[in-house]
């Protein structure tokens, strides 16, 4: 399958598309157990659901919410489960969830079981990506056999967008974003959320921060983590100021006040493989952090 295939994952590498800045997503997610061999593209017409079920997934998406499918890996084929909360729901019949699903579309919350412990979630969709499946299920399996005794759960699910930053993953509650992670990479990678940090080498940032202030962030906490002071003494310093090269932004990283500099810079995008074997992508213009140093300035209160 490889052979003379680009795949959108290793285009991306080749023109060293940043993650830092990609972490924007939904505010709430919903997802339905569904054996993975009947996912379709679309996920609402995954094969074995009844018009009403198609139909509540369908018109459940919007602003803020994301609704997607889970294997079953063993658990109930129909149960239901929300994040950030981490609610659940088994609902009787497809016509349950379908109610259930329109309830919680409309800012109703899931009223069953919380789930035990933080999750991982994993993209395996092969049926919207080639990428997905190709590095999304050997992270999937690693982490299924090493996340248990970090305190973690692992479940895979369909797509959420970033294929070309595949594998993609999210840990919940916190809404963490992470991609291109490698098998090898999974231990350090738990070692780290389990702490409670960020795994920088593979974060996109925080969802509630705008781009820039994400490409910020991320780069005083690799400065931070450099020197060993904590992530979590990293505090951003007022807004971004445009420059004539670019933009300037101030950050705290213990007792030391940063100045980040950035430039905006072109990239060469295909989202999907399907855009790499059939259009020519587009062009995005990303921030890109081009010096961070210690600083006496003030900057931003």
């Amino acid at each position: 399958m490889r052979a003379g295939q680009v795949f959108c994952t290793d285009f991306a590498l080749a023109q060293k598309e940043p993650l830092a800045g990609t972490g924007a997503m939904a505010e709430r997610h919903l997802f339905i157990r569904w054996p993975k061999g009947k996912w379709r593209r679309p996920r609402y017409e995954s094969a074995g659901m009844d018009a009403a079920l198609q139909q509540a997934i369908h018109q459940s998406y919007g602003p803020g919410r994301y609704v997607g499918l889970l294997e079953s890996d063993g658990q109930p084929d129909l149960q239901l489960v929300s994040f950030p909360d981490g609610r659940t729901a088994l609902p009787s019949s497809q016509q349950e969830a379908a109610e259930l699903i329109r309830a919680w579309a409309g800012g109703t919350a899931l009223e069953g079981p919380a789930l035990p412990r933080p999750v991982i979630l994993c993209c395996t969709d092969a049926k919207v990506n080639a990428c997905c499946a190709l590095y999304g299920f050997p992270i999937y399996k690693a982490l299924r056999e090493q996340a248990g005794g970090f305190g973690f759960d692992v479940m895979q699910c369909t797509h959420f967008g970033g294929c070309h930053f595949a594998p993609s993953l999210i840990v919940m509650p916190q809404r963490s974003r992470y991609g291109r992670l490698t098998p090898a990479d999974i231990p350090a990678f738990l070692a780290s959320i389990a702490a409670g940090d960020y795994y920088l080498p593979a974060f996109k940032g925080r969802p509630d921060l705008s781009e820039i202030d994400q490409c910020v962030e991320i780069a005083a906490a690799q400065w931070a983590d450099a020197r060993g002071y904590r992530q979590r003494d990293i505090r951003l310093l007022g807004p971004a100021l445009d420059t004539p090269t670019g933009a300037t932004a101030h950050a705290q990283a213990g007792p030391a006040r940063l100045r980040v500099e950035l430039q905006q810079q072109s990239f060469h995008v295909h989202g999907t493989c399907r855009s790499v074997a059939e259009d020519d992508g587009k062009i995005v213009l990303r921030w890109v952090v081009t010096s961070i140093a210690e600083t006496t300035e003030l900057g931003p209160a």
